[in-house]
């Protein structure tokens, strides 16, 4: 069971790792911009089992409307999802297919300053999660710090993705 709990926390780190939104409720002029393709930098990201082995994030900012392509490769194997977020302040929700089951996301974003902060919710296998991310940029790096709660427990990562 801890080890399905483990393998079940692994997956849903990966797949709200990065699950953007933005608003426009500041002046969209001090908003960052994250169109692109990104690389994760294992050398620079934390270590661990919450961190996949591999990813590639294409993300591209038009209008109202910020939408992620994901590819990455973890434990339990290659993932990939495409994922459109409003950037208008609304609540975002996608869908998500873990081990083959779907589960709903729904994704709201603050700001702090020029650091958009991603709050996600979902619930799968019975279980309710949260997760809470701050996006830095910083040259050619895209910095994300989150923090995830599951089953009781929070667990806190970083990961450093290089623009292409």
């Amino acid at each position: 069971m801890r080890k399905l709990a483990s393998s079940l926390l692994v997956a849903l780190v990966a797949l709200v790792a990065l699950a953007p939104s933005l608003s426009h409720a500041q002046n969209a002029a001090a908003h960052p911009d994250f169109n692109g393709t990104w690389v994760l930098d294992t050398a620079q990201s934390d270590k661990g089992q919450m961190i996949p082995q591999k990813m590639t994030l294409k993300i591209t900012q038009a209008g109202n409307q910020i939408t992620v392509d994901r590819q990455q490769s973890t434990q339990m194997g290659e993932m990939t999802s495409s994922m459109k977020y409003a950037t208008d302040g609304s609540t975002s929700k996608n869908q998500l297919t873990m081990q083959g089951n779907p589960v709903d996301v729904s994704t709201v974003v603050t700001w702090e300053g020029p650091t958009p902060v991603f709050t996600s919710a979902m619930s799968f296998g019975g279980n309710d999660a949260k997760s809470v991310e701050k996006w830095s940029l910083t040259g050619k790096n895209l910095t994300v710090n989150r923090t995830v709660s599951f089953g009781g427990q929070e667990f806190s990562s970083k990961l450093v993705l290089v623009k292409q």
